[in-house]
Protein backbone atom coordinates (compact mmCIF):
# COMPACT_ATOMS: atom_id res chain seq x y z
CA UNK A 1 0.00 0.00 0.00
CA UNK A 2 1.51 3.29 -0.63
CA UNK A 3 1.79 6.05 1.56
CA UNK A 4 -0.47 9.59 1.20
CA UNK A 5 2.66 10.90 0.75
CA UNK A 6 3.50 8.48 -2.27
CA UNK A 7 -0.09 9.34 -3.85
CA UNK A 8 0.29 13.27 -3.36
CA UNK A 9 3.68 13.23 -5.72
CA UNK A 10 1.02 11.79 -8.35
CA UNK A 11 -1.17 15.11 -7.85
CA UNK A 12 1.79 17.27 -7.47
CA UNK A 13 3.24 15.62 -10.73
CA UNK A 14 0.05 16.15 -12.68
CA UNK A 15 -0.50 19.63 -11.46
CA UNK A 16 3.29 20.64 -12.82
CA UNK A 17 2.25 18.92 -15.68
CA UNK A 18 5.05 16.32 -15.66
CA UNK A 19 3.78 13.50 -17.60
CA UNK A 20 6.53 11.08 -17.45
CA UNK A 21 6.81 11.48 -13.83
CA UNK A 22 2.82 10.86 -13.50
CA UNK A 23 3.62 7.67 -15.90
CA UNK A 24 6.53 6.55 -13.53
CA UNK A 25 3.92 7.06 -10.17
CA UNK A 26 1.11 5.42 -12.56
CA UNK A 27 3.67 2.17 -12.96
CA UNK A 28 4.26 2.13 -9.35
CA UNK A 29 0.82 1.76 -8.22
CA UNK A 30 0.12 5.07 -7.11
CA UNK A 31 -4.16 5.99 -6.34
CA UNK A 32 -5.14 7.45 -9.23
CA UNK A 33 -8.23 8.91 -7.54
CA UNK A 34 -5.95 10.11 -4.57
CA UNK A 35 -6.91 13.90 -3.75
CA UNK A 36 -4.72 15.26 -0.51
CA UNK A 37 -6.45 16.43 2.39
CA UNK A 38 -7.32 19.89 2.51
CA UNK A 39 -6.97 20.60 -0.98
CA UNK A 40 -10.94 20.12 -1.17
CA UNK A 41 -10.83 16.45 -3.82
CA UNK A 42 -9.05 17.95 -6.36
CA UNK A 43 -7.11 14.48 -8.02
CA UNK A 44 -4.28 14.36 -10.02
CA UNK A 45 -6.90 14.20 -12.81
CA UNK A 46 -8.71 17.10 -11.46
CA UNK A 47 -5.17 19.32 -11.45
CA UNK A 48 -4.45 18.64 -15.15
CA UNK A 49 -7.46 19.30 -16.08
CA UNK A 50 -7.34 22.58 -14.49
CA UNK A 51 -3.84 23.94 -15.76
CA UNK A 52 -4.45 22.12 -19.71
CA UNK A 53 -2.27 19.57 -19.99
CA UNK A 54 -3.09 17.66 -22.29
CA UNK A 55 -0.48 14.90 -22.17
CA UNK A 56 -1.29 14.26 -18.12
CA UNK A 57 -4.94 13.92 -19.09
CA UNK A 58 -4.44 11.30 -21.70
CA UNK A 59 -2.03 9.56 -19.60
CA UNK A 60 -4.38 9.47 -16.65
CA UNK A 61 -7.46 8.75 -18.63
CA UNK A 62 -5.28 5.65 -19.99
CA UNK A 63 -4.53 4.63 -16.52
CA UNK A 64 -8.62 4.62 -15.87
CA UNK A 65 -8.61 7.50 -13.60
CA UNK A 66 -12.70 8.18 -12.57
CA UNK A 67 -13.22 10.82 -15.29
CA UNK A 68 -16.27 11.92 -13.42
CA UNK A 69 -15.03 12.12 -9.58
CA UNK A 70 -16.33 15.82 -8.40
CA UNK A 71 -13.81 17.76 -5.93
CA UNK A 72 -15.80 19.18 -2.76
CA UNK A 73 -17.35 21.64 -4.91
CA UNK A 74 -18.92 19.61 -6.66
CA UNK A 75 -16.42 20.50 -9.71
CA UNK A 76 -15.32 17.54 -12.45
CA UNK A 77 -12.25 17.63 -14.28
CA UNK A 78 -14.59 18.22 -17.25
CA UNK A 79 -16.06 21.52 -16.02
CA UNK A 80 -13.34 22.98 -14.88
CA UNK A 81 -11.85 22.29 -18.64
CA UNK A 82 -14.85 23.53 -20.20
CA UNK A 83 -14.17 26.93 -17.48
CA UNK A 84 -10.82 27.40 -18.52
CA UNK A 85 -11.36 27.40 -22.17
CA UNK A 86 -9.08 23.87 -22.56
CA UNK A 87 -10.70 22.66 -25.97
CA UNK A 88 -7.90 20.16 -26.03
CA UNK A 89 -8.79 19.02 -22.88
CA UNK A 90 -12.37 19.32 -23.22
CA UNK A 91 -12.18 16.88 -26.56
CA UNK A 92 -10.18 14.10 -24.89
CA UNK A 93 -12.52 14.09 -21.73
CA UNK A 94 -15.38 14.02 -23.93
CA UNK A 95 -13.71 11.32 -26.00
CA UNK A 96 -13.03 8.96 -22.72
CA UNK A 97 -16.85 9.45 -22.32
CA UNK A 98 -16.86 11.74 -19.05
CA UNK A 99 -20.55 12.77 -18.41
CA UNK A 100 -20.98 15.62 -20.20
CA UNK A 101 -23.79 16.80 -18.26
CA UNK A 102 -22.51 16.20 -15.30
CA UNK A 103 -23.35 19.63 -12.66
CA UNK A 104 -22.18 20.91 -9.51
CA UNK A 105 -23.84 19.92 -6.84
CA UNK A 106 -24.32 22.89 -5.32
CA UNK A 107 -26.01 25.28 -8.29
CA UNK A 108 -26.38 23.11 -10.96
CA UNK A 109 -23.78 24.25 -13.74
CA UNK A 110 -22.64 21.79 -16.34
CA UNK A 111 -19.51 22.10 -18.42
CA UNK A 112 -21.55 23.74 -21.14
CA UNK A 113 -23.25 25.97 -19.35
CA UNK A 114 -20.02 27.13 -17.73
CA UNK A 115 -18.59 27.74 -20.84
CA UNK A 116 -21.48 29.65 -22.03
CA UNK A 117 -20.52 31.39 -18.86
CA UNK A 118 -16.57 32.14 -19.84
CA UNK A 119 -17.11 32.97 -23.46
CA UNK A 120 -15.84 29.44 -24.59
CA UNK A 121 -17.27 29.21 -27.66
CA UNK A 122 -14.73 26.84 -29.40
CA UNK A 123 -15.70 24.36 -26.06
CA UNK A 124 -19.21 25.26 -26.30
CA UNK A 125 -19.25 24.07 -29.84
CA UNK A 126 -17.52 20.86 -28.57
CA UNK A 127 -19.84 20.10 -26.08
CA UNK A 128 -22.89 20.41 -28.67
CA UNK A 129 -21.58 18.37 -30.80
CA UNK A 130 -20.96 15.69 -27.79
CA UNK A 131 -24.88 15.85 -27.31
CA UNK A 132 -24.87 18.22 -23.71
CA UNK A 133 -27.75 19.39 -22.96
CA UNK A 134 -28.71 22.86 -24.49
CA UNK A 135 -31.26 23.24 -22.23
CA UNK A 136 -30.29 22.63 -18.81
CA UNK A 137 -30.36 25.21 -16.49
CA UNK A 138 -28.53 26.18 -12.96
CA UNK A 139 -31.60 27.66 -11.60
CA UNK A 140 -33.63 30.04 -13.92
CA UNK A 141 -30.33 30.30 -15.98
CA UNK A 142 -30.06 28.41 -18.69
CA UNK A 143 -26.66 28.44 -20.96
CA UNK A 144 -28.51 30.22 -23.75
CA UNK A 145 -29.88 32.81 -21.16
CA UNK A 146 -26.55 33.31 -19.27
CA UNK A 147 -24.66 33.35 -22.79
CA UNK A 148 -27.22 36.10 -23.66
CA UNK A 149 -26.53 38.38 -20.44
CA UNK A 150 -22.90 37.78 -21.05
CA UNK A 151 -23.16 39.55 -24.41
CA UNK A 152 -21.57 36.28 -25.94
CA UNK A 153 -23.40 36.45 -29.74
CA UNK A 154 -21.43 34.06 -31.14
CA UNK A 155 -22.21 31.40 -28.44
CA UNK A 156 -26.05 32.64 -28.02
CA UNK A 157 -26.08 31.78 -32.22
CA UNK A 158 -24.40 28.62 -31.79
CA UNK A 159 -26.75 27.39 -28.58
CA UNK A 160 -29.99 28.60 -30.51
CA UNK A 161 -28.52 26.53 -33.64
CA UNK A 162 -28.61 23.76 -31.11
CA UNK A 163 -32.29 24.11 -30.37
CA UNK A 164 -31.77 25.87 -26.78
CA UNK A 165 -34.71 27.88 -25.68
Amino acid sequence: MHSPANSSALVDAADRGDANKVLELLAEGMDINYSKEGDEGRTALYKAAWEGHLDVVQALVTAKADLNKANTDGCTPLLIAAYNGHLNVVQALVAAEADVDKAKTDDGRTPLWTAAYEGHLDVVQALVAAKADVNKAAGEWTPLRIATQNNHTSIVACLKSAGAK
